[in-house]
């Protein structure tokens, strides 16, 4: 402070005695005179206020900068008016600065939370009760299959369905909507945030989640059936050979009637050991529902994926006179197995062309790429599938067929899953029939 003090003094004594030569001056009607002193007392007084304010247009500045986070001023740490106001200086300096890094790492931070909200598999979305959207990371845009989210508006414009929701929900609750076959869970909550009004919405697909659980509980069952089963036909098997060994050697024929007797027996027996073996054959086909190995995936391209099952598959389409058209677009890589892939390719285009049992029977595979996802469609234009039986073509044992073990679409969908996608199946009666295959 003593250097300020004696600037403050020095500017005080400067300015008397301009007032006293300005005094002398009228005094003496030295006019011209008494206008220079005129104008140096005014320079004088404006310079003794900028000194004294400068100080206020410091904190002032500082304060502005805080106020509108504008972090980028600084402060020259000079010692003109003194130690003390150099070391003002320093502390504002210091000051900006810990502001500055608390703005890096708040904006750091919020980085960070963005990437993991863009990453997750639940759909976020975040609007206020204007109906701006705030946020709606890439699970809420494939969930919703909408490419870009500004207002409820879009919403409301391509899921309908969704929107009536959102609106009705009411804040701690829960609803289930049923969006182009998948079963959406939508919680809301309702939450201040600057002052204003802002919901919280999580959406999330729990039709795969249902379809697991369902999976698991019919490997369970199949796992007990095939134990119990097998444990009760084995010994009757076991016991018919003995039977059988019996009759053939030591039951003596006296006369035809008891000839007669005996091939009855005899054929009785074949009968029940035919019928036996071939429960416990029936019983170990299904070993495979719940013995699938994890698949090994690697990256590959469409063309890879699907060149093998082409060409499996096109010489019994072509005896089967059934017309089959291949369609790629792009050029794109998947993530799989290819051998099992491979198994539910077959088996989908192998269930298409036995539904064409008509002219013109045709069979179109088609691979492309939508919303970073991989679409593979199997179609056939075939009687189409019942309304009924649609609902149960992924339960195991059910068939729609005469022959056939009613797994091969159970299995299917189990190694869909296992990829992480999904498999859905459309039909129209005496129109046809497409599986589609999502990764």
């Amino acid at each position: 402070m003593k250097n300020f003090a004696i600037g403050i003094m020095y500017r005080v004594g400067m300015l008397t005695l301009t007032c006293f030569g300005l005094s002398w001056t009228i005094l003496h009607e030295q006019w011209s005179i008494t206008i220079l002193a005129s104008l140096l007392l005014a320079v004088q007084i404006s310079s003794i206020y900028a000194y004294l304010t400068r100080i206020n247009r410091k904190l002032t500045s500082f304060l502005e900068a805080i106020r509108y986070e504008d972090f980028a001023i600084s402060f020259r740490a000079d010692n003109g008016l003194g130690t003390s106001f150099r070391d003002l200086n320093n502390q504002f300096n210091e000051v900006v600065q810990s502001f500055r890094k608390v703005r890096a790492e708040r904006e750091a931070n919020l980085h960070f939370i963005n990437a993991i909200v863009q990453q997750i598999s639940v759909g976020i979305l975040s609007y206020d009760t204007s109906g701006n959207i705030e946020i709606a990371n890439q699970a809420t845009n494939k969930l919703l299959n909408i490419y870009r989210l500004r207002t409820l508006d879009d919403i409301k414009q391509n899921a309908p369905v969704i929107y009536e929701k959102l609106t009705e929900l009411k804040s701690g609750k829960g609803a289930l909507v049923n969006l182009d076959g998948n079963e959406l869970s939508l919680n809301a909550t309702d939450i201040q945030l600057r002052g204003k009004m802002v919901r919280l919405v999580s959406i999330q697909n729990i039709r795969s989640e249902l379809q697991l659980r369902e999976l698991e509980a019919w490997q369970n069952l199949t796992k007990v059936l095939r134990h119990e089963i097998m444990n009760s036909i084995t010994p009757i098997v076991s016991l018919i050979g003995t039977m059988k060994i019996i009759v053939d050697n030591e039951i003596e024929v006296h006369d035809d009637q008891s000839r007669e007797s005996v091939e009855d027996l005899q054929e009785a027996l074949r009968t029940i050991e035919k019928r036996g073996n071939g429960v416990m054959d029936f019983v170990n086909a299904y070993r495979d529902f719940t013995t699938i190995p994890k698949p090994s995936k690697k990256y590959l391209t469409i063309d890879e994926l699907l060149k093998s099952t082409i060409a499996l598959t096109s010489p019994e389409l072509e005896k089967m006179d059934v017309d089959f058209k291949v369609e790629i677009e792009g050029g794109f890589s998947v993530f799989a197995d290819p051998s099992l892939m491979e198994q539910v390719l077959i088996n989908l285009i192998k269930n298409a062309s036995e539904a064409c049992a008509k002219e013109n029977s045709c069979v179109e595979l088609r691979a492309y790429q939508t919303n970073e996802r991989c679409i593979i469609e199997v179609e056939d234009n075939g009687m189409g599938i019942e309304n009924e039986a649609l609902s149960k073509v992924f339960i195991p044992f059910f068939t729609t067929k005469k022959t056939g073990s009613g797994i091969g679409l159970s299995l299917s969908r189990q190694i869909v899953q296992m990829h992480g996608g999904e498999i859905t199946v459309k039909s129209e009666i005496n129109k046809g029939t497409t599986f589609r295959i999502v990764l």
